[in-house]
């Protein structure tokens, strides 16, 4: 049994691995990482810092009728519900896969502020960048940057960190420039909707929410130069997602915090 289950640990890091590195080359069935549910019409665009642990909790709680079992995880070589959706069969696809699919969705978020939770929860409360210290020595980077040093120097932590990388990756890059296969997006501000929706597969199903509380940040905590060169950075973000946020309504709303 012990055999067996190193072996399968050890065939889906490789097969994960294969995955990224098809994403790396191009190969256009790769680009997207998907959960489609086996036995419900149901597919999700995970996007992180867009409540995707809770979403995942409940997608498997939908799909298996029982909450994430950890220690079953653990031995069979999954670190986490992240990783062992990443490492399922089918896990990585294509547009043109998903345009023949329905009952696909995702949940976005206002990207300056999915910025500033990705500092919050990633640099603040966990503490990431500790794992790169000696590269951010090398760099002249500070190991815990004020919000504002965080986001003018953005490009510099996320070259120097995988995982800053990947929380503050522009969410149009999740979904490959696209929404025209996605049936259903919810903003995040609007996760009753989804809740009343999820629910229609599992009455008693469960939102669980793995990460609140924490330190605070708000638009208020930004200067101006900050908040402009995240608008910059986050422009196909808001190309993408224009019915649903645009820098005149954040710069708006930083009017007014500030004020």
């Amino acid at each position: 049994m012990i055999i067996r289950k190193r072996i399968s640990a050890l065939f889906n890091e490789v097969r994960l691995l294969v995955w990224f590195g098809f994403r790396k080359i191009g190969f256009p069935g790769y680009q997207i990482h998907i959960i489609e549910l086996q036995d419900e019409p149901l597919i999700y665009i995970p996007i992180p810092k867009n409540a995707c642990s809770t979403i995942k909790h409940a997608l498997y709680e939908i799909e298996y009728r029982k909450e994430f079992d950890y220690d079953w995880a653990d031995e069979w070589g999954y670190r986490d519900i992240h990783d062992y959706y990443e490492k399922r069969s089918r896990a990585f696809t294509g547009i043109n896969t998903l345009m023949q699919k329905d009952n696909v969705f995702t949940v976005i978020r206002e990207p300056l502020k999915r910025l500033i939770s990705c500092y919050r929860n990633r640099v603040v409360d966990l503490g990431d960048l500790e794992k790169s210290k000696s590269i951010l020595h090398q760099r002249g980077l500070p190991l815990e940057p004020d919000l504002n040093t965080f986001v003018l120097r953005l490009e510099e932590y996320r070259s120097a960190n995988k995982i800053i990388e990947h929380h503050s990756r522009a969410q149009h890059e999740f979904l490959n420039g696209s929404l025209a296969y996605v049936d259903e997006i919810y903003p995040i501000d609007k996760m009753d909707e989804l809740k009343r929706m999820l629910k229609g597969y599992k009455a008693d199903l469960q939102m669980r929410a793995e990460k609140s509380g924490g330190t605070s940040f708000s638009l208020a905590d930004l200067s101006e130069s900050a908040l402009e060169k995240a608008i910059r950075f986050y422009r196909k973000d808001y190309d993408l997602l224009s019915d649903f946020y645009s820098p005149a309504q954040i710069r708006e709303a930083y009017s007014q915090s500030t004020s």
